[in-house]
């Protein structure tokens, strides 16, 4: 059988080799924040942000975010219904009700459209995901959200890097959230950032942080209640290693869409999802929706792939289905995506010739 032609995973060279033995070395005792500061510290210089806090993972950014822009018990913020169910949980989590809207079938991004109609007057905040690394239509969003006086945050885990009408995305709303987990554009094995310009935001999401602490003269005391929600050492060296190379990084996922888009350019029986004009998407998950004419089921066609180690995925499950939402729309493209969706192979290992013969493959199993 071949090698296995992976979904997604890292590039790794000596300079991250190196950053993290450095890290194991000397990161601790005295040094323990140092790498972690090098990190949000790099994050601010990228992105052009005022704060940056590294995270333990980009669900604990969303949460923090969520948190430290005021959102509470019965409140509603409107949010995607395609998407990891990361994105959505953390409003949960506050007590507050995600109200799930439907996408744009050409970016699988929020719809304007879809949350002027869902905005009830409980509703807070917008919560934005770049989905598969695509920037949303950031421009309506926000004149929304000023029009209804609505905090918003972005979802920017796997879209690092990626741009909307020349700003990075992630420094649009409040607040943006960034993961650095192993399936990511920049890794840190796992792990995640916040970044934002309003100092209170950033100075709640600190303490919330670190246990709801705010004085550091009286040791274990905590005001709020807080979390264990800071970055470690080792991770953020990683991180802040490939966040150095993140152009490259960033350069070889745009390679391998383009090997995408060039292998399956004549074949009109599936629709390969593109950045929307005047954006740059990391493609992070290279994204397909199978057509309405194919006879043969999303798993059927997954199943004949997986026969010669190839792993693509289905697209997630609409995040309002699963029990601790709200099915409060039917949203038919985003039933679409979770019916017809998938994400093809994109990790930093696979060549040209895997792509070329995951192109082949395709056009065999889609009938």
């Amino acid at each position: 059988m071949r090698p296995k032609i992976n979904y997604a995973g890292p590039w790794i060279t000596a300079h991250e080799v190196e950053a993290v033995k450095e890290a194991v070395q000397n990161g601790f005792y005295q040094n323990y924040r140092v790498h972690a500061k090098q990190l949000e510290e790099r994050l601010c210089q990228f992105l052009g942000v005022k704060h940056a806090l590294a995270t333990n993972s980009g669900t604990a950014a969303i949460h923090l975010a969520v948190a430290a822009a005021g959102i509470k018990p019965r409140d509603e913020v409107i949010t995607t219904d395609s998407s990891c169910v990361a994105s959505a949980i953390p409003i949960v989590y506050v007590g507050a009700t995600a109200v799930c809207v439907d996408v744009d079938p050409d970016t699988w991004c929020l719809s304007p459209e879809a949350v002027r109609k869902a905005i009830t007057p409980r509703t807070k905040a917008i919560l934005v995901v770049h989905w598969n690394g695509h920037p949303a239509a950031m421009d309506e969003l926000m004149v929304i959200a000023r029009e209804h006086d609505l905090k918003v945050i972005e979802d920017a885990a796997p879209a690092l890097g990626a741009e909307y009408k020349g700003r990075k995305v992630g420094t649009i709303g409040a607040a943006g959230c960034f993961s650095f987990q192993g399936a990511k554009v920049a890794i840190g094995g796992q792990g995640g950032a916040l970044v934002t310009d309003d100092p209170k935001l950033f100075e709640m999401a600190g303490i919330l942080a670190s246990y709801g602490r705010t004085d550091s003269a009286r040791q274990y005391w905590s005001d709020y209640v807080g979390f264990n929600y800071t970055m470690p050492n080792l991770p953020a060296a990683l991180a802040h290693a490939q966040l150095g190379r993140i152009d490259e990084l960033v350069a070889k996922k745009r390679e391998i869409w383009r090997w995408y888009c060039a292998g399956l350019a004549d074949f009109d029986r599936v629709k390969l999802i593109h950045e929307a004009p005047g954006t740059q998407s990391t493609y992070c998950y290279p994204p397909m929706l199978i057509g309405d004419s194919v006879q043969r089921t999303r798993e059927e066609i997954l199943a004949e792939l997986r026969k010669d180690n190839i792993d693509a995925r289905p697209a997630q499950p609409r995040v309002s289905l699963m029990p601790m939402f709200q099915n409060r729309f039917p949203n038919p493209e985003s039933a679409k995506v979770e019916a017809r969706g998938v994400l093809l192979p994109g990790a930093f290992n696979v060549t040209r010739e895997d792509i070329a013969f995951v192109c082949q493959r395709l056009r065999e199993a889609v009938k």
